[in-house]
């Protein structure tokens, strides 16, 4: 009879010498895993070079504008506008409580008044007679 080992065996084979080869070509060149990799003068200490004709990845305009993904904190997205509006409200509220600390009173009253105008323009609602 006809036994199905032999076969198996050099599709094995077959499989393996593929993936071992496309992983080596991946690791080939000056803009393989390899140069990512090594030290060297390029980004961040290696030998990587970036193509003249590639951008950033998130600059420029939105590749894809029919399709709204989901806005996450902690994914960067083409085309979504960042918690700018969030991220200004905390640098303000971290002044002030360094003002407070410093005991400067003027300036924490000032960046408080600052602070609220903001978030009364970005549709915050803030009361300050409430604690919580």
């Amino acid at each position: 009879m006809f036994s199905t080992g032999p076969i198996v065996t050099i599709a094995a084979l077959v499989i393996g010498i593929s993936a071992q080869t496309w992983i080596n070509s991946l690791l080939k060149g000056e803009r393989g895993l390899s140069a990512y990799l090594r030290d060297g003068g390029g980004f961040a200490g290696s030998g990587f070079s970036k193509e003249a004709s590639e951008q950033d990845a998130l600059s420029g305009e939105d590749p894809l504008p029919w399709l709204k993904l989901p806005k996450l904190d902690f994914v960067e997205v083409s085309g979504q506008e960042e918690r700018t509006v969030e991220l200004k409200m905390e640098q303000v509220r971290i002044k002030m409580n360094k003002a407070l600390e410093q005991g400067e009173i003027e300036q924490a009253k000032e960046l408080r008044s600052e602070l609220e105008i903001f978030m009364k323009e970005n549709g915050f609602k803030y009361n300050p007679d409430e604690t919580g």
